[in-house]
Parts: C-alpha cells; sequence; structure tokens
C-alpha cells in the first residue's frame, strides 16, 4: 500500500513540475497601462490575472475609440507585456459588471419636475445593463434605517439584473415613496459600503445622482474619501444636478479621485443626453488581455552557404626606387628604411623573402648595397638635394651631409670601397617635384643614387603563394522577433566546432555583422571544413534562447590537389613601371628594360590576359591627374603592341589617375611609387 502511495505522489509531482513550466511569467509591481499614441486619461480595473478593463478618455472627457492591441503599452517592473486582444466591453459576454446607482429621489426632484426626464434617462442607461450584470440601487428613505460603521443611514437598498424590476423599483422611489430631504453623504457611504462587500476582482462602478446639496446628513462628508480608499476595481462618476453653475466641489473631487468624473446638468433636459454619454463611457471600456508569455524566437542566416578558397602564385616584379628622402633640416637617415646593425646581417640579406613594394623599397639600400658589392665593376654616385625653401634655403652643406651618410651605410655595412662612390650636392633635385605645396617639397629632400650599371636598379623579383577566395567575407543576418526586451546576447562564429569569433552586446539591437575572412587569415580559414554560426539571447527574466546554427562549407583547392586532378590553377604576374618622373609620361630607360622582359611573357603566355594601369600621385587637379595617368598607360600600351603582340585585343589600358593608388599617398615614398604604370598578366597553368 504504501508503495502505490509513493508511486502516486511521485506521478503527482511530475504532473506538478510538467505544468509548472507552462506557468505565465508575471513580474511582481504595479501595471501600468500607456497609449502612447493617444493623447488620453487612461484608467483601468483588473479583471484577472491576464486581463483588465481600460476607460480611455480624450481632452473632452469624450471615451477614445476604434483602438487595437499595437496601440497599447502595458508593463509591469519594467518589463513589457504581450498584448494578445483588446475587444469593446458591449461586445462582451463574459464580463460581469457591478453597477451601483445612488440616486437623489428628494421632492425638490418633483418641484424642479426633473423626474419624468430622470426615469427617461434611467430607462436609457438601462439598454446597457446585460443578463450577467447585476444593479444595486440607493435611494433616500427617512422612515428606514441602514446600519454601516454605527451609523443609521436614512437609505433603501434595491438589487436585480431584471430591467423590468429595476424600472419598477425606480418608478416607486420617484412617485410613491419619495424622501423630504437629501441625505447625500448618508447615501454615498451606504453605496460604498455594498461595493466593499462585493468581490475584489469583481469590477465595480458607482454612479451617483443629485439634484440639491446635502444639509441633513448625520455624518460628515469627509468619512466619505478614506471610505472609498482601499477599494480595488472600483470607479465613481457623478451626475451633478444642483441649482448652482459650477460644478460641486465635493462630487468633482469624489469622482476625479476614484477614477472617473463629474457631469453637470443645468437643467431636466440635460439628463437624458448626459445618461447617454455615460453609458456610451462605460460601453466603450476596452477589455484587454495580455501575458507576460512571449519568448524570443527567430533565426540566423549567413551567406554564402559555400566559400572556396584557392592557392594563388603570384610572379611579383617590383620597381626599384632609388631614393632616400630625409626629414626637413635633417641629415640622419629616418627610421622607416631599414637599416642593418653590421656586415654580419648584411651577409644574410636575400630580396627574395621582401613580399610587398614598400617592404623593398625600405630595404633600398641593402637591396642596392648587396647588388653593388657583388658587381665589383659598377660605380654609383650619390646626389644630396634639398628642399631649398625654410631652413633649407641655399643649404647646399647639408645636401652633401645627406649624401655622405648614405655613403657610410655603404662602406661600413656593405664594405663597399668609398673610392667607387662618387658623392655630389645640389639643390633641388635635377627633376624636382613641385615647390608650390609641402607634398612636393618633402619629395626634395632625399639623396638620389645613380650608377652606370642597369643591373644596380633592376625589378625586384619574388615568387610567392598566397589564397584568394570567391567571397571576401560572410554576411551574418540575425532575424530575431523579441518577446520580452533583451539583457545581453551573443552570435558565435565556430569553425568545425572550435570557437573562431564573439560578438557580445546588450539591448535589443542585434546588428547584421559580416564575418571577414582576411582578418581571421585565408590559410587558416583553409583548413575549415564547416563555418556555423548562431546567436544566444537572454531577456530581462533571466530566459536564454538560441537560435538555429547557420552553416558555411569552405572548399580549399590546394595547388597539390590541382596537379593531381591534372587541374589549371591561376598565376598572376604583377610589373610595374615605376619612376615616371613628377608630371611626366616620358619612360625612362631603365624602364624599357622591364618592358622587354614583360613582351617576352606575353609572347609566352598567348592566352593571358594584359591590363596595363596607369596611376599618379595626389598632387594636383584630380582631372589632369586623370588625363596624365592615361598618358602614361598608352604610352607603355604602344611599346607593347609595336612589339607584334598575338591577339592584341588581349590587352588593355586604362587611367586611373588618383584614385585607387597602390600606394600612400601621405609618404614620399608612396607618392613616388604612385607615378607608376602597373601590368598584371594573368593566366592559368598546370
Amino acid at each position: 500500500m504504501k508503495s502505490k502511495i509513493v508511486i502516486l505522489f511521485m506521478k503527482l509531482t511530475m504532473v506538478f513540475l510538467f505544468s509548472s513550466v507552462c506557468f505565465a511569467y508575471t513580474p511582481k509591481g504595479e501595471l501600468q497601462v500607456r497609449l502612447p499614441d493617444h493623447d488620453a486619461k487612461i484608467t483601468f480595473q483588473e479583471i484577472d490575472e491576464n486581463k483588465i478593463l481600460v476607460s480611455a478618455l480624450d481632452a473632452e472627457n469624450n471615451p477614445v475609440k476604434g483602438l487595437i492591441p499595437d496601440d497599447f503599452k502595458l508593463q509591469r517592473a519594467g518589463i513589457m507585456a504581450n498584448v494578445t486582444a483588446v475587444e469593446v466591453l458591449k461586445t462582451r459576454k463574459d464580463i460581469a459588471i457591478n453597477y451601483v446607482l445612488m440616486l437623489d429621489n428628494s421632492l425638490s426632484m418633483k418641484e424642479r419636475k426633473a423626474v419624468q426626464p430622470l426615469l427617461s434617462a434611467l430607462d436609457e442607461f438601462l439598454e446597457i445593463v446585460r443578463p450577467i450584470d447585476n444593479v444595486k440601487a440607493v435611494v433616500f428613505d427617512d422612515k428606514k434605517k441602514f446600519l454601516v460603521d454605527g451609523h443609521n443611514l436614512r437609505l433603501n437598498t434595491f438589487e436585480s439584473n431584471n430591467i423590468v424590476e429595476l424600472k419598477n423599483f425606480f418608478q416607486d422611489s420617484f412617485t410613491k415613496e419619495m424622501s423630504k430631504k437629501t441625505f447625500l453623504y448618508e447615501g454615498i457611504l451606504g453605496s460604498l459600503h455594498l461595493i466593499s462587500k462585493m468581490p475584489e476582482k469583481s469590477n465595480k462602478f458607482l454612479v451617483v445622482f443629485t439634484d440639491g446639496e446635502d444639509l441633513n446628513s448625520e455624518i460628515k462628508k469627509e468619512i466619505i474619501g478614506p471610505k472609498a480608499q482601499g477599494l480595488k476595481n472600483f470607479s465613481a462618476y457623478t451626475i451633478d444636478f444642483m441649482q448652482s453653475e459650477a460644478k460641486d466641489e465635493f462630487l468633482n473631487t469624489f469622482s476625479e479621485a476614484n477614477g472617473g468624473k463629474t457631469w453637470k446638468a443645468t437643467s431636466a433636459t440635460n439628463l437624458l443626453p448626459i445618461f447617454k454619454k455615460f453609458s456610451t463611457t462605460l460601453l466603450h471600456q476596452y477589455v484587454v488581455e495580455y501575458n507576460f508569455i512571449k519568448p524570443t524566437q527567430g533565426s540566423i542566416t549567413a551567406n554564402p552557404s559555400t566559400i572556396t578558397i584557392e592557392e594563388l602564385t603570384i610572379i611579383d616584379s617590383s620597381p626599384l626606387l632609388s631614393y632616400v628622402f630625409f626629414d626637413t633640416g635633417q641629415s640622419r637617415i629616418p627610421e622607416r628604411y631599414k637599416l642593418l646593425k653590421n656586415q654580419a646581417e648584411a651577409d644574410t640579406f636575400d630580396e627574395k623573402i621582401l613580399r610587398d613594394t614598400i617592404a623593398k623599397y625600405h630595404n633600398v639600400l641593402n637591396i642596392i648595397g648587396k647588388r653593388f658589392s657583388e658587381n665589383t665593376e659598377a660605380s654609383i654616385e650619390l646626389v644630396g638635394c634639398i628642399s631649398d625653401r625654410g631652413e633649407e634655403k641655399n643649404n647646399l652643406a647639408l645636401s652633401r651631409t645627406r649624401a655622405e651618410e648614405v655613403r657610410a651605410y655603404f662602406r661600413y655595412i656593405w664594405n663597399i670601397d668609398p673610392d667607387r662612390i662618387k658623392i655630389s650636392a645640389r639643390k633641388l633635385p635635377e627633376l624636382p617635384s613641385t615647390s608650390s605645396v609641402e607634398e612636393g617639397r618633402l619629395e626634395n629632400q632625399r639623396v638620389e643614387i645613380h650608377s652606370d650599371s642597369s643591373q644596380i636598379f633592376d625589378s625586384i623579383k619574388t615568387t610567392y603563394s598566397f589564397e584568394v577566395a570567391d567571397f571576401n567575407e560572410i554576411n551574418i543576418h540575425p532575424d530575431i522577433q523579441l518577446g520580452y526586451d533583451l539583457k545581453d546576447w551573443n552570435i558565435e562564429i565556430k569553425g568545425d566546432g572550435k570557437l573562431l569569433k564573439s560578438i557580445k552586446g546588450q539591448g535589443n539591437d542585434i546588428p547584421d555583422y559580416s564575418f571577414i575572412l582576411f582578418q581571421y587569415g585565408l590559410s587558416k580559414i583553409g583548413t575549415i571544413d564547416n563555418i556555423s554560426i548562431s546567436a544566444t539571447m537572454t531577456d530581462i527574466t533571466g530566459e536564454s534562447f538560441t537560435t538555429n546554427s547557420a552553416q558555411t562549407s569552405i572548399k580549399y583547392i590546394k595547388r597539390e590537389e590541382l596537379k593531381a586532378e591534372k587541374l589549371e590553377y591561376k598565376v598572376i604576374e604583377k610589373y610595374a613601371l615605376i619612376l615616371f618622373d613628377y608630371d611626366s609620361s616620358t619612360i625612362k630607360a631603365q624602364n624599357t628594360i622591364v618592358i622587354d622582359r614583360v613582351v617576352k611573357r606575353i609572347k609566352e603566355l598567348p592566352k593571358a590576359k594584359v591590363t596595363i594601369v596607369g596611376h599618379t600621385d595626389i598632387i594636383g587637379k584630380e582631372d589632369y591627374n586623370v588625363l596624365l595617368s592615361e598618358r602614361r598607360a598608352k604610352a607603355v600600351y604602344q611599346n607593347v603592341i609595336d612589339s607584334v603582340i598575338s591577339s592584341p585585343e588581349r590587352i588593355v589600358f586604362r587611367g586611373a589617375g588618383p584614385y585607387n593608388p597602390p600606394y600612400d599617398n601621405a609618404t614620399t615614398e608612396g607618392r613616388s611609387f604612385n607615378r607608376t604604370v602597373t601590368i598584371t598578366i594573368e593566366y592559368e597553368t598546370n
């Protein structure tokens, strides 16, 4: 028997635990109701845990009509609720309302000929009473005693939801049983007592009608306010039929303090319109249903779904810029140049390990030093130059000191016989940059290296492999439907299950994100088969939600694989014809060697595509520089075409001017390198 009880208890426990996960999350605190897009006075009563009755009045105290769920904003303790339904009260058949009508049936009503207008107005009100509603009527009766809080109140009460019975009670109260005196305060106190006996969660409305000032009650009006305090789901409305023009201060204060309003009736003819207006106000309250169960949902997408990474061979022929630029007024070689410490380091120097053009240039003294030491028949002339402006004006000593600094480096690091190095000094270079702008003046502060051997200044050739991808980034798009506000979120990018990157943030804004492959490294990405992306969000309730996992597959084609499959792989050869002089499109003699080399390669590769692009620095007007770059590109193009190239249509040229510069125009060497024509030969080979 005991085992059966234990099993039953365990089953009940499991049912409770299972059902508990379906319970609504209800934050603690006072519920707040707003209509952000409407200038309205809002009052509301709670029907049950997830349902309220809302009154929305405009500036003229007319009900705001036509509201929908999106108009309402409900929150508790800063947590937004999910409004699931909004319906006008008059269309609901399941929400019962308790009405308490306190009616002044004193003889003064007969004297003011207001009895029949009031009864007609009450008939209008009873039209809104439904079978599920309950009406309690309170009238004056100096013959009866209604005990409340130790006070014998002179009141008669009646309760029903039958319209006929209510009409009969009103008829008798205003014809056969009229009161000689007004007991307004006693009537309100008795009405509040009836309301206090109603269920707390039920919706309760008190309507007070009076046609005269209270001079007869045995209680003071000061006890009315405290009696109303603490009543839940209660609103009070008053109709002032007193003969004064202004609203009665007590009635007005009482109604406003309890979420209602006061109507002023100045004549009996006002009663029917006022009761119609009052009925409309009640009928156009809104039953608003809501909950705090709106979990965050959503998904995440990643594009593209597949990325192909291919190993690419680059044959890069970079020009040798044989200038060393100096800072203003200085003769010391700037730190951006790579200077070796001793002859032992010089012995191990190899220009072939240098990758990009600027890195090669910063080793210009080592490249020339190496070639000069190996070519024992060659001689060099170092020409020191100045900008001939400011502190460098007429300073030939500075020109010479700069040249001597370069000679000293060749002598002591590269062990070059000083007799093979000639030094001269001049002001501006023989072919200077413009002195009208600061950039040009800085370029004139240099040492030019000249030689009788063309081999000294030959291009710097390197061959290396690197990866290229058909897409350079993965675009990540979170599509999130928010429930509660988010506390924080985290997007995780994983490669074969290993975390590559985590993007974290707070709040509801989860932006799109681009995962840049180059930032992680294409060679590393190439070792991954699959990249997965997911987002995890935690809302302010502490609940977490994780999206689906978006997938991008990686296909990495190595050269070994290409060879094994006898496929072709891509090769790009890059040549740069450097050192067009400032504002010049004339091809210098040392560049003809490069052109001859390029022509030979084009002839060897009859299917290769050849692109010739002219560039300029940023000095001068843009339109002029574009035309200058076109002249430079065309001069090279014509040299190539004149060499009897097959299929000349595969060779194109254009001028880029100062746009998309290959090098940084902020530096003197960058501007010098940008006065160039680049030639790219692209082909496939196996």
